[in-house]
């Protein structure tokens, strides 16, 4: 008894690295949904690629999937390097979560052309809505470096003329001011993704 209890205190369970098919998965995941919510900001006019030779899927650029997919797997990755990652997420919630975040993207299209204000109290209001409903404060920390990152690399992207966002909709360094609130929503949901896709193993260690 004494022997098991031993043995017990030197296995500890720690998160690991998402597997290969976890991460593709999330790449997928990634990818598609930001295929659809560009697909609406292209046809409300609420962004416009310049012509290019890159191939094009649906209305928007192969790098654009790529980089969706990518960012989702970074963002899930960088949850499960910060302390305590949730083991009880449900795939309801993962659902949930992804649903959040394409009506954000959809309603930034949708409502293009109102009260840019209003839309951008709107659509920060549901991404900390998102946070509170799926998130914890660990998904808050990297849904910020998502929400710093993402539109400072758009900012980039269309300064260099790779797209631009509509003239009523790019006051935030010619990007749109909602955009930190959509990235927000973006990086809790891919911390939510990668608690639910985690992989665990126990690892004993010794103590002497």
């Amino acid at each position: 008894m004494g022997q098991d209890a031993a043995c017990e205190s030197l296995v500890t369970v720690t998160p690991v690295s998402l597997s290969w098919n976890t991460r593709s998965l999330l790449f997928a995941l990634g990818a598609v949904a930001g295929l659809v919510g560009d697909r609406v900001h292209v046809d409300t006019f609420t962004t416009r690629y310049a012509d290019s030779a890159v191939p094009v899927i649906g209305s928007s650029p192969l790098w654009f999937p790529l980089a969706t997919g990518v960012a989702t797997v970074v963002l899930a990755e960088t949850r499960l390097r910060l302390p305590s990652p949730r083991t009880d997420r449900s795939l309801q919630q993962g659902i949930g979560a992804v649903a959040a975040v394409l009506a954000i993207y959809a309603l930034t299209g949708i409502l293009h052309g109102s009260s840019l204000f209003s839309v951008t109290v709107l659509i920060l209001a549901l991404s900390a809505l998102t946070w509170a409903t799926f998130g914890d404060v660990q998904a808050a920390y990297v849904g910020l470096v998502a929400a710093l990152v993402g539109p400072v690399l758009e900012m980039i992207g269309a300064a260099t003329g790779l797209f631009s966002y509509a003239s009523d909709a790019d006051s935030l360094g010619g990007v749109a001011p909602w955009l930190p609130g959509l990235y927000f929503a973006f990086g809790v949901t891919a911390a939510v993704l990668g608690e639910l896709g985690a992989a665990r193993t126990p690892r004993v260690s010794a103590t002497g």
